[in-house]
């Protein structure tokens, strides 16, 4: 195997990735979209619906101290939520500026990447968010990432 198809395969293994990270992040907003309905809001991809989901983790922010969840039941919740705020992201002009999903290899974290570098972490908002309450506002990271 030449150099060329080493770097052919590579392309390959990392669109693969790529790939895969959309698909996740699609599940992961189904299941978001579901969780929403229990709360009587409607996820619908528009910037008015990251209103909701800031209550949504509001909530789920303050009943940490009772139901004293994982570390990794917290990032489930995470990704789940921030994939969302991804996706609305995306819909609402991050993809129109090169942004697309992505992982870092460091953490393995979905987040959405652009090709000069520049990169955008909607999941470790969510667990920010969760973790840290209101100081940590999902409507505030997505006006200051959509400004620019």
């Amino acid at each position: 195997m030449g150099i060329f198809d080493k770097l052919k395969n590579s392309k390959r293994e990392m669109d693969n990735k790529i790939n895969e990270v959309e698909i996740l992040s699609k599940k992961n907003c189904e299941t978001a979209i579901t969780y929403a309905k229990s709360f009587d809001k409607e996820f619908d991809y528009s910037k008015n619906s990251i209103d909701d989901l800031e209550e949504i983790l509001d909530y789920y922010s303050k009943d940490m101290a009772e139901s004293q969840p994982t570390e990794n039941q917290i990032w489930s919740m995470a990704v789940i939520f921030g994939s969302y705020l991804g996706e609305v992201m995306l819909k609402n002009g991050l993809s129109e500026k090169g942004y697309i999903w992505g992982k870092d290899s460091a953490s393995d974290i979905p987040l959405l990447i652009k090709g000069d570098g520049n990169y955008v972490t909607p999941n470790d908002k969510a667990y920010k968010r969760l973790v840290n309450g209101d100081v940590d506002s999902v409507i505030s990271f997505y006006d200051f990432v959509m400004k620019e």
